[in-house]
């Protein structure tokens, strides 16, 4: 059967089209970023339409590589794109591969932490991973497809599992060093290494010019961080210990250096933050755990009459109690059950009040309707929200009484369930406010706003700004770790959990929140082509 020259071309256009619209529909309808790289490092026309979400940008069309991603990342990370872009132009064809091996060189790129700015002049930080898979025509220099994907939750999670394998570890060795060497050597270990570090922290903070002073900065700080070493190593906790290793290994090279001066001493400042934000975990869990034990043992042993040796449970070993609470104090607070919800967020706002020496009390109310689908976006919202509040908020004592306050700051806490099978988490704290044009001045500070953007948006948005990654009005101390995650990362939960977050807040007197959480029939996961970025803040 003879198939006539017209018929072949019209099943030739046929086949061409479907292929066409197949290609369409999966570059329009693919969550992750997909393009071409040809032989010569240029991006051909045809992108999927998450490109633009992704990357900020229309036009792709002859964009290199290097210019894609060159905006949005360090300059040492785009010498490393840079090298390995090279080394992919100049792997083996196919042809070649039988005789030399898969040239394909290790992919570097696979966790890249890009810096996104968004159309008001806000900017965002998220981490992508990029795959390049060879494509080979005959008779065609070889091209790559690449495959951008938002990992931005992943890593996140992942920092997060990571912290807390970190507490967890922390807290073995909190127990096992306090059952072999006793509370009170314990607790005196806590004090000696506060000591130093308020030590490290003056004696860095020491005006120097000559070099003379300036090795005495050096030996000072040493004989400080091996101190910490030795006592943490002799307690066994790894994390302290090897913090402190690394920042005495920075000094003892600056030690082999012929000169010094105040430059040579930046580099430290990472040094110290990782031994700072140590111990501050290695205070804060033994400060979770109640007051370090008045005798010599924390474990302290007794015989019976017939020779059995009996171990006491340790005063520093156990939960942290019920405190009994002043008459003026919420009765919602001192009536928590142990082990429940409302127990955790109130022990948890005791432990950040008096890190901060501030004193605040918390009421909480229907935390037993939360259902369990929503348990841990309820708890991981709730303990940002506090934190945020007890450090950012809530004004100290002194300052509350000259605001004719009272002397102790109130969180209020409640979750509800709606008519409409919907739910309603609202936070509110009796601080001072947010500021609006504060807000501005820091998020400009921080990198997070041209200032010229900042300038434009409303008071009702610039409050919003508050919930960008890398946001915070608080200056890191000697003893505490960065800040600036907590309220992207409630951003982040809701989010997740399909719901919506409102703010409102009175400059002076108080600050609030209203998450929405749609009804367990309507709560579907999010689509993966959505990222956080897309959750709506809105402002009341």
């Amino acid at each position: 059967m003879f198939i006539s020259v017209k018929r072949h071309e019209r099943e030739k256009q046929e086949l061409i089209s479907a292929s066409t619209r197949l290609t369409d529909s999966i570059l329009k309808g693919s969550a992750q970023g997909l393009f071409l790289l040809d032989a010569k490092d240029k991006i051909l026309p045809q992108v999927s339409a998450s490109m633009a979400s992704l990357f900020r940008r229309q036009d792709f069309t002859n964009l290199s590589f290097d210019k894609l991603i060159g905006p949005l990342v360090t300059a040492k990370t785009l010498s490393v794109a840079r090298a390995f872009m090279t080394q992919l132009q100049g792997a083996a064809a196919p042809s070649e591969r039988a005789a030399v091996g898969d040239t394909t060189p290790p992919n570097p790129l696979q966790d890249v932490e890009v810096r996104l700015v968004d159309r008001d002049g806000t900017s965002e930080t998220a981490h992508y991973s990029f795959e390049f898979n060879a494509v080979d025509f005959p008779g065609e220099p070889r091209a790559w497809l690449v495959r951008v994907t938002d990992i931005t939750a992943r890593v996140q999670q992942h920092r997060e599992l990571e912290d807390l394998r970190i507490q967890l570890q922390t807290q073995g060795e909190i127990l096992r060093s306090v059952m072999q060497s006793g509370g009170a050597r314990f607790g005196a270990f806590l004090q000696r290494t506060d000591a130093a570090m308020n030590t490290i922290n003056g004696v860095l903070k020491k005006p120097a010019r000559q070099a003379e002073a300036f090795r005495n900065k050096l030996e000072e700080t040493l004989d400080e961080v091996d101190r910490v070493r030795r006592d943490a190593a002799a307690l066994k906790l790894t994390g302290l210990t090897d913090a402190a290793r690394l920042m005495e290994d920075s000094l003892q090279e600056l030690r082999s250096r012929g000169a010094l001066s105040g430059s040579d001493f930046l580099p430290l400042a990472v040094k110290l933050d990782q031994l700072y934000g140590q111990f501050a975990l290695l205070r804060s869990l033994a400060s979770q755990a109640g007051p370090v034990a008045e005798s010599d043992s924390a474990a302290e042993s007794r015989m019976t009459d017939n020779g059995t040796q009996i171990i006491e449970v340790p005063k520093f070993l156990a939960q942290m109690p019920q405190k009994s609470q002043k008459s003026s104090q919420p009765k919602a607070h001192r009536m928590a059950q142990a082990g429940s919800l409302d127990s955790t967020l109130t022990a948890l706002t005791e432990l950040v009040a008096h890190e901060h020496h501030k004193t605040v009390v918390i009421e909480t109310t229907g935390l037993v309707l939360v259902p369990p689908r929503y348990q841990a976006t309820i708890k991981n919202v709730a303990i940002q929200l506090i934190r945020n509040a007890v450090m950012h908020g809530i004004e100290t004592s002194a300052a509350r009484q000259a605001a004719s306050k009272p002397v102790h700051g109130t969180l209020h806490l409640e979750f509800k369930a709606l008519p409409d099978q919907s739910f309603e988490l609202h936070f509110q704290d009796d601080g001072r406010g947010l500021d609006s044009d504060q807000v501005r001045t820091t998020a400009i500070a921080k990198g997070l706003i041209t200032a010229d953007a900042a300038t434009r948006l409303r008071d009702r948005q610039a409050i919003k700004l508050i919930f960008k990654s890398g946001y915070t009005t608080l200056t890191v101390a000697a003893g505490e770790a960065p800040h600036g995650t907590g309220m992207s990362l409630v951003r982040r939960y809701v989010h997740e959990a399909g719901g919506k977050i409102a703010l409102a807040t009175l400059v002076g007197h108080e600050t609030r929140f209203k998450v929405t959480l749609p009804s367990l029939a309507a709560a579907e996961p999010q689509s993966a082509g959505e990222t956080p970025a897309a959750a709506e803040e809105k402002v009341a």
